[in-house]
């Protein structure tokens, strides 16, 4: 499995028209490309989103991507600058709801960017404190994470957002200042209401991303 992961820097007044833009063109044009397991936009501010992919292998998803630079290069209008783009295989994660194919339920994402000092650290601390509180939550629906370098990225999928702020209070309790600072040079959280999502394939409760 490998995910790519885009954050883009919506340009003032563009979100509308970067949300028409993935809903009318970027989902259909990728609708029925070989390995690709599932799609997901979300929007996390004015001038910020977070678009997600996930694929069966990352020659999967290198085999379009002459595909995936002409949708970025359409949507060059509605941003302010080139996205951030993040790739790698899952090193942790869960599926805690069943999400069947052409599943169409709400979701709201909480995605986190670190810049980790150690990646083994950062894992064990998802591990040994994070996956715990994801395990006795109410509402998720998965969570994952990758390494991209030394950048750590993290998300969880939930059925609200109420369901998510009720656990980023535990979280928030587990990683205090001091701790945070010993894991990250430094970490970005972005917070939003999917507005786009297709799922190509069943996503079991209680399976790993692999």
């Amino acid at each position: 499995m490998h995910f790519r992961i885009t954050i883009p820097s919506l340009a003032d007044g563009k979100k509308d028209e970067a949300v028409s833009y993935v809903k009318e063109n970027v989902f259909p044009e990728f609708d029925g490309v070989p390995g690709l397991m599932s799609m997901t936009a979300a929007i996390t501010g004015e001038t910020s989103g977070v678009n997600m992919a996930t694929w069966e292998s990352k020659e999967a998803a290198d085999a379009v991507a002459d595909k995936i630079q002409a949708a970025l290069a359409g949507a060059a209008s509605f941003m302010s600058g080139p996205p951030t783009i993040y790739e790698g295989a899952p090193v942790f994660g869960k599926i805690y709801q069943t999400i069947e194919k052409d599943s169409q339920r709400p979701s709201y994402l909480r995605l986190v960017v670190g810049v980790a000092k150690d990646t083994d650290a950062v894992l064990n601390f998802l591990k040994e404190k994070v996956e715990p509180i994801y395990e006795e939550a109410d509402g998720i629906q998965l969570a994952g994470a990758i390494f991209d370098g030394n950048n750590a990225i993290s998300w969880n999928f939930w059925d609200s957002k109420e369901a998510m702020d009720a656990a980023v209070i535990k979280l928030e309790a587990e990683l205090d200042s001091a701790e945070e600072e010993a894991l990250f040079e430094s970490a970005t959280a972005y917070m939003g209401p999917v507005y786009a999502g297709k799922i190509f394939v069943e996503f079991t409760e209680g399976s790993t991303p692999s």
